[in-house]
């Protein structure tokens, strides 16, 4: 269901208006705070760049990670884009041996045995357990191998062998434990639709191997699910893949010099991990402020880490997920779900939600099926406290989305605004904008559960209920506006791509086949209800 924005210009100024003014004060509140953070903080923040004369917040793990990452094997990544253009160009059938090859020559070099190892015992369990075609045996494996991972985690003998690879491992078996997953699921549900012959070739161990040792979204992904990784497109003009591509990699670029940049002047990694430094802003605005740019850190992160990846695959003619959608252009949250990672969005309704419930299923079984999923995000993202209420949250608010949008559509519901309310179109949109924004409200402050943790999390969720009626208000009214505002967007984003899906289908060029693709597949997945 898309609904339509019934307002007029004045509404619309007022409303992006808010959104600026909110913005503006978020961030004058933050940047004020620096000096009050450095002043409690446990450890001396690094010095930053010199032209931007301010200490540099360091303290984000992830993102230093893969800054490291990237610095040690930037040279691997020009290696395989290489090899990966000399097989495709002459070799086509080779592709998937020359990215297994070229992987694993990779991970030799720069890995320990033992966690070679433990990722070729990954590895060799998950495509046995394929070659059986049991999906008990690929989830009962899965469970074993999240199990392992938890240990590895806490292991100090893993630890020893450095930070970085320690974090790298980690990353490493968990994205594979997918795409294992993914392999001897999708192998089992084709089985029915395809001949022996293209199921040796579409399931072989080359193409296993090539699908699990793609290095460029091995450590920091993003997730591509085997039916999209088997989908190669046709080669185009080599002028301009190495245009689409170099543009790729430069947006990646541009949103982590960004990222680098800011982090100069808004401590918020630190203040995800002292609740100290949350607690030197003073007014209960900023604390919403912190929350919300929390989020926006969050997602420039892995704008910055799929961006990297989907450059790649796409270059190397695959169909990986689309990057994640800006936080701020959602308003539901089934769309956080859907757009900001696609690829485990997929995975979780295809291999979970759907297989356990259809479209008319009972509501309870619907319900259920929801329950499972997220207990699999639960475990797959570590069986941590704060993961454990992100994910009941999570659960909470879809819920009651489901809840709030099957009122809205109930034809007793419209007379009632109609005939006793007296609203029009208009008024009746504001009304469905204003009961949204209840949901809108715990759904944005779940997702600090994650970024954060319990104490932060908990602390900024009670900033917005336990501050009195006119807080709540002024929160409301902020937040209706936000959900206004994204509606706009939405409907212009909307409107956006249907003139240029338009102008490709006159000219019949490549970009319209390729645009109907990606909206064939896309459509034909739903959201966990």
């Amino acid at each position: 269901m898309q609904w339509q924005f019934q307002g007029n210009r004045g509404e619309l100024v007022l409303y992006f208006s808010v959104y600026l003014i909110y913005l503006i004060y978020g961030l004058c509140v933050l940047i004020g705070s620096r000096e009050r953070i450095l002043n409690i903080a446990k450890f001396e923040f690094s010095t930053g760049w010199p032209i931007l004369r301010s200490r540099r917040d360091d303290t984000n793990d992830e993102l230093e990670n893969f800054t490291q990452y990237i610095s040690d094997n930037w040279h691997w990544y020009l290696l395989h884009v290489a090899l990966s253009r000399i097989i495709r160009k002459r070799y086509d059938h080779l592709q998937s041996l020359a990215h297994a090859l070229t992987c694993s020559f990779i991970l030799m070099k720069t890995m320990h045995l033992v966690s070679i190892i433990t990722f070729i015992l990954l590895l060799s369990s998950f495509y046995m357990a394929s070659k059986h075609e049991s999906k008990k045996l690929v989830w009962f494996l899965s469970a074993i191998w999240m199990a392992a991972i938890h240990l590895i985690k806490n292991s100090e003998y893993f630890y020893t062998l450095g930070y970085t690879e320690y974090f790298t491992v980690i990353q490493l078996l968990s994205w594979t434990v997918l795409r294992g997953c993914s392999f001897g699921l999708q192998r089992i549900k084709m089985r029915k639709s395809c001949t022996e012959e293209d199921m040796q070739n579409l399931y072989s161990l080359k193409n296993f191997l090539g699908y699990t040792l793609y290095f460029p979204c091995l450590i920091y992904g993003p997730f591509m699910g085997y039916q999209r990784f088997k989908r190669i497109m046709p080669q185009k003009n080599d002028r301009n893949e190495w245009k689409l591509f170099l543009l790729e990699l430069l947006r990646a670029l541009a949103w982590w010099l960004v990222l680098q940049a800011a982090s100069h002047y808004l401590y918020l990694h630190y203040m995800a991990r002292d609740l100290m430094a949350v607690k030197v802003v003073d007014t209960v605005f900023g604390l919403h402020a912190i929350g919300y740019f929390m989020g926006q850190f969050f997602f420039l992160f892995y704008v910055v880490t799929y961006g990297l990846g989907i450059a790649f695959a796409r270059y190397d003619g695959f169909h990986p997920p689309n990057k994640p959608r800006c936080i701020g252009r959602i308003h539901f949250y089934s769309d956080m779900w859907k757009y900001f990672d696609e690829g485990l969005y997929e995975f979780l309704f295809i291999h979970i939600y759907a297989e356990l419930c259809k479209k008319h299923s009972p509501v309870l079984q619907k319900l259920f099926a929801t329950a499972l999923t997220f207990c699999f995000v639960f475990v797959w993202h570590g069986c941590h406290i704060f993961v454990l209420i992100w994910s009941i949250l999570n659960f909470a608010c879809l819920v009651g989305e489901k809840i709030f949008k099957y009122l809205i559509s109930c034809p007793s519901y419209k007379d009632f605004a109609n005939s006793k309310l007296k609203l029009q179109a208009s008024g009746l949109q504001r009304l469905n904008a204003a009961l949204a924004t209840q949901v809108f409200i715990p759904a944005a402050f779940s997702n600090v559960f994650f970024i954060s943790g319990q104490d932060v999390g908990e602390y900024l969720i009670k900033g917005a209920y336990i501050n009195g009626w006119r807080n709540y208000i002024m929160l409301t009214f902020c937040s209706y506006c936000f959900f206004q505002c994204s509606q706009v967007l939405l409907q212009i984003k909307f409107l956006a791509v249907g003139m240029k899906t338009s102008r490709n289908s006159a000219s019949g060029s490549y970009i319209s086949t390729f645009s109907a693709g990606t909206v064939s597949v896309l459509s034909s997945i739903k959201l966990p209800h």
